[in-house]
């Protein structure tokens, strides 16, 4: 009896879900003597972590097809059907493309199929040259095969030569109606506020599983999306001029670093705040009441008052804060795994140095694919929101600040010494769905916004005061630094400085007691964080171009941060942000014409090494 319409697209779907594992298998097999001494029940979980991915693809791929099922469904027209078969058919030959075109990218890259190997394709002369006669023979015989394979069995399991039959109105309606509502959903990855991302597939210590797991098609389209966003690098000047002027900004005349740190093995605690502007802490010229807690810390630690978030979104501050990366104007290179894996990471030096790492976050870490850089990275121990306790009370978000810093302190009270605990709070993101009742009746459409920082401050309060009972307080170097800027209500625009600046705060025991106390107000950055943190430890931050020790009284005092199709550049002689677009600036404090100029050209400069280090990544 032949199958209906409506179990053909089911079975359409399975098939895919079927395929890509096979292409899955394909990738293991190729690099069998890497994956072959890794643990059993990692290799075992594969196929189920792939599936959420596979399952967004299938959903992509399934788009047309449920026009042309429904199509046939109302015509009774076989021709839809055969449409179908022949459009599956195209699709199945390009993942075998992807597939088989992957296999020499890993191992020539230890990447999959990205953007930057498919824009090598614009020279195919030049691709063909670099390939080895054998490499195209057996490579094209591959392609043939795996997509001779698909379409096997895509015939023999789904693609059906029958004849669409109308069924009951009813029927079709509601196949019309349910269909692409669960395409929609599952092509989202579900009903949660996070889109599915390619994070979403990283579940191991071992890249190459992750990499495996990873749908490549998904991967690719990705890339392609995240590429085709950034633009072009800009060039404002001849690149010998503005290489010149980078590292004229960035020379140091002798390392005369500070030392305020009573011991260069500190455990360390760093509390990535989520969306904390300056403009509700006192001592950086904003509102009173509002931070009491950390105005306490900061008259006790070492506080850098004037410091500017490099980007505006979690993933462009994560790589800011831990690769030293500054934002770019239109993407996040977070998003990018090919681009991610060209850059350092804090954690990775202190791994280095016996350090015991771990990242705790009670969300989802698949939000701008940020799970995927702490794997690649290597933390010790990555906890997230599906980590915590059924029982314990959820927002929308996931677990509120005061039940991650209880997680906190669990996790510490067992780990190794020297520890690096990394944490990112969310309870100060909208929706602002804290566990307290309303305390600050003001900041008009900020009024939740500020509760929310309120409810946070007090949360640090409290780990603090708990920490302070444990073995490991007093050896332990706490940092307190926000993701990125927002709102207040003061109300500044966007790109303005006010917006994008941020607290950054060495707080603890370790601190001898001649620089507790001190505010730092010279101009810093987010980036700034690696060099400055590696320096205090005596490791050297020579990888991360973009940082600057601030407790070495050589460098040179600086802030860059971009925003869409612009930048601005604030150093001690004035501030300038310009829009590159419209050719224009927007905002400037400069005593002298000159200082403006210099301003004007220095920004450009950061802004054009920047973009090009990220394309050539």
């Amino acid at each position: 009896m032949p199958k209906t319409n409506y179990s053909q697209f089911l079975l359409q779907f399975l098939a895919w879900l079927l395929f890509f594992q096979f292409t899955r298998l394909v990738f293991v097999l190729w690099n069998l003597e890497e994956v072959a001494g890794l643990p059993a029940g990692e290799l075992l979980r594969l196929p189920f972590e792939a599936l959420y991915l596979d399952t967004a693809t299938a959903c992509y791929f399934m788009g047309i097809p449920f026009l042309l099922f429904a199509a046939a469904i109302f015509s009774e027209r076989a021709i839809f059907l055969t449409i179908n078969r022949f459009f599956t058919a195209i699709l199945v030959v390009v993942v075998s493309m992807v597939t088989i075109g992957e296999l020499p990218i890993y191992d020539e890259w230890h990447t999959k199929l990205n953007y930057r190997a498919i824009s090598m394709l614009g020279t195919p002369s030049e691709v063909v040259r670099t390939a080895t006669t054998a490499q195209l023979g057996w490579g094209s015989l591959a392609i043939v095969a795996l997509s001779m394979a698909g379409i096997y069995l895509f015939r023999k399991m789904a693609i059906k030569d029958v004849e669409p039959k109308r069924k009951p109105y009813y029927w079709s309606l509601l196949f019309f109606i349910i269909a692409p509502c669960l395409i929609a959903i599952g092509l989202r990855g579900g009903m949660q506020q996070i889109p599915i991302q390619v994070s979403d597939a990283y579940y191991s210590q071992h890249n190459i599983l992750n990499l495996a797991a990873t749908n490549s098609t998904f991967n690719l389209i990705s890339s392609l999306v995240h590429s085709a966003k950034s633009g072009k690098p800009y060039q404002f000047m001849p690149d010998d001029a503005a290489n010149n002027m980078f590292s004229e900004l960035h020379t140091v005349g002798q390392d005369s670093t500070t030392s305020i740190l009573t011991t260069k093995t500190p455990n360390i605690v760093m509390v990535i705040l989520e969306g904390w502007s300056s403009d509700l802490i006192k001592s950086s010229g904003g509102y009173e009441g509002v931070t009491p807690n950390m105005e306490r810390m900061i008259s006790e630690g070492y506080f850098f008052n004037n410091c500017y978030a490099s980007g505006y979104l979690s993933d462009q501050g994560m790589a800011a804060i831990f690769s030293a990366f500054p934002a770019q104007p239109k993407t996040s290179i977070i998003k990018e795994p090919n681009k991610y894996e060209r850059l350092p990471c804090i954690n990775t030096e202190l791994k280095r140095q016996g350090y015991h790492t771990s990242f705790l976050f009670g969300g989802q870490l698949s939000y701008g694919n940020i799970r995927s850089y702490l794997y690649f990275n290597g933390f010790d121990q990555i906890l997230e929101g599906r980590d915590f306790d059924s029982s314990i009370p959820q927002c929308k978000l996931g677990v509120a600040d005061e039940y991650l810093y209880a997680r906190q302190l669990e996790e510490l009270a067992q780990a190794k010494e020297p520890f690096f605990a990394a944490m990112f709070t969310l309870s100060s993101h909208s929706p602002y769905d804290i566990p307290m009742k309303e305390v600050l009746h003001w900041g008009d459409k900020e009024k939740s916004y500020i509760n929310s920082v309120y409810y946070a401050d007090k949360c640090i309060h409290d780990f603090i005061q708990k920490a302070k009972t444990t073995s490991w307080y007093d050896s332990t170097l706490f940092v307190f630094v926000s993701d990125h800027g927002h709102n207040s209500p003061k109300n500044w625009v966007s790109y303005q400085p006010e917006y994008r600046k941020i607290p950054l705060l060495f707080y603890g025991e370790v601190i001898k007691p001649a620089y507790r106390g001190k505010i730092d107000s010279l101009a810093a950055a987010q980036t700034d964080l690696a060099a400055t943190l590696l320096g205090q430890l005596g490791i050297a931050a020579d990888r991360y171009k973009y940082s600057k020790n601030l407790l070495n009284p050589s460098a040179q005092r600086h802030a860059f941060y971009s925003f869409d199709e612009g930048f601005c550049f604030l150093k001690p002689k004035g501030q300038l942000c310009w829009h590159v677009n419209n050719q224009r600036i927007d905002f400037e404090k400069a005593e002298k014409e000159a200082d403006k100029w210099h301003l004007y050209q220095e920004g450009q400069a950061l802004l054009q090494v920047l973009t090009k280090d990220y394309h050539s990544f």
